[in-house]
């Protein structure tokens, strides 16, 4: 890995001034100036590093220099990832300490014990983050944060995942560069694996073809093989990478802002070559700069947890203006067989933001099959009681009958070719949502006020 040891050396710079000659020919002293130059990168907008420390468990001794060490050795690797997949030498930016000419670390001290701060404390230590940040405005410089914790010293669990555009990881006197060959602790490259997370990547599955030449990917299983295996970013998340807010030289106005956007595809499907083509148009009040498309097999069934995911494959369609297409052949999902997927559509802004829309397909017996009918469940991600409704219209009588609740609808799946008309009114009256074909995990605007529904063919 480039830079695995990379040195924390300083660099000098020496002016020398010479020329002023005398009539006696004597040379003044030569006077030196040094001055320091940070060995990473660092932008007006860069990633912000929280070192939070509960009240009975202190700072882990050499944290700063050796967390200074780990990060630029991860900026190393996003530099290097960023430019094998076609972006140049661009990585995330970290915050300098103009004190100590390191990496910037802003530390916290939390209000409660370690035992308060377990694994589902995520919220509550980022709502003592975001006090300090009111009177502290000037530690922040951007919306993604790295939040690192010493290691509990009671055996206890803590936060270690992503949370937004903030992450969580761990300390402990081995988090160092020196570590990361022949460590049999997966806190190091978990740390980069939920750094991703906070900065807007999902899970990502190498291709079959990817994991026989380039290695895991990160945002797959990578948070057991980096710096151990061959490790790597595919294209799709290096495409999210070049528009995230901290990887740019200069500030993006309206970063994350805001987007509405409407997609048209179409899956047609090859037998001969088992290749879903995807094709498709879309519209966008805002910019779209890439159209990326994950495949993720639920290989345990819809709604299980275990494996929805995190074995997504993705791929980076082609687009010409408000139209794209891509070819996406089965044989490079690793995790292909007998079960649900669902297809995911993502359009990226050029203002990093990204907008997903959701599509399900199944293989049965290995033939591809759409769904028939329209899914609705009583909790969001398609959790709780679900029904599937074709074709027809729908009471509140004839839902409750089929095993429905009125007003106890928060997801709704709507395969290609059908509509949805929920009404919050008994027999199709009162306000309604209408949906097109794609997945939504919830109704935030029509949560639990279904009473009566009609669905139709496009």
């Amino acid at each position: 890995m480039k830079n695995l040891l990379k040195s924390n050396s300083r660099v000098l710079l020496t002016l020398v001034i010479l020329g002023i000659v005398f009539s006696c020919n004597e040379v003044p002293n030569v006077p030196q100036i040094e001055e320091e130059v940070p060995n990473f990168v660092t932008h007006q907008e860069n990633l912000n590093i929280v070192y939070f420390v509960p009240n009975d468990n202190p700072e882990v001794p050499g944290y700063q220099e050796r967390l200074n060490d780990l990060l630029i050795t991860f900026q190393d690797f996003i530099e290097d990832e960023m430019d094998r997949n076609g972006f140049g030498k661009k990585t995330f930016g970290l915050p300098l300490d103009s004190a100590t000419n390191q990496v910037k670390l802003v530390l916290i001290y939390g209000t409660e014990d370690q035992a308060t701060y377990d694994y589902g404390s995520g919220s509550a230590i980022i709502s003592e983050i975001d006090a300090y940040k009111a009177t502290h405005p000037e530690d922040f410089t951007s919306q993604h944060s790295l939040i690192i914790l010493p290691q509990r010293t009671d055996g206890g669990s803590q936060p270690f995942y992503g949370w937004g555009r903030s992450c969580f990881a761990v300390d402990n006197p081995n988090i160092s560069v020196e570590e990361i060959p022949n460590t049999s602790s997966n806190l190091i490259a978990g740390m980069l694996h939920e750094l991703g997370h906070g900065l807007n990547l999902a899970h990502n599955k190498a291709k079959a073809s990817d994991q026989q030449t380039l290695g895991t990917s990160l945002m797959g299983s990578g948070n057991y093989t980096w710096g151990r295996t061959a490790t790597f970013i595919p294209l799709a998340d290096a495409s999210i990478l070049n528009r995230n807010q901290i990887f740019q030289s200069s500030p993006v106005s309206d970063i994350y802002g805001s987007a509405s956007t409407i997609m048209n595809p179409v899956l047609s499907y090859d037998d001969t070559n088992d290749i879903i083509e995807l094709t498709g148009s879309f519209t966008s009040d805002k910019t779209v700069s890439d159209v990326l498309v994950w495949v993720d097999p639920n290989v345990n069934g819809e709604g299980s947890g275990t494996n929805k995911d995190y074995n997504s494959v993705s791929w980076v369609a082609n687009k010409n203006q408000n139209s794209f297409e891509v070819d996406i052949p089965m044989s490079e999902i690793q995790d292909y067989g007998d079960w649900p997927y669902e297809l995911k559509i993502k359009l990226l802004m050029e203002n990093g933001t990204i907008k997903t829309h959701g599509y399900s397909f199944s293989y049965v017996n290995g033939e591809f099959t759409l769904p028939e009918g329209v899914g609705v469940f009583q909790h969001s991600s398609y959790n709780g009681w679900g029904l599937n409704l074709s074709e027809g219209s729908y009471t509140t009588a004839d839902l409750e009958a089929l095993g429905g609740v009125n007003n106890d609808i928060s997801s709704i799946k709507v395969p290609l070719g059908y509509e949805v008309t929920l009404f919050d009114g008994d027999n199709f009256t009162g306000d309604s949502y209408v949906a097109g074909p794609g997945n939504i995990s919830f109704l935030s605007s029509f949560n639990d006020k279904a009473s009566s529904i009609i669905v139709s063919l496009q």
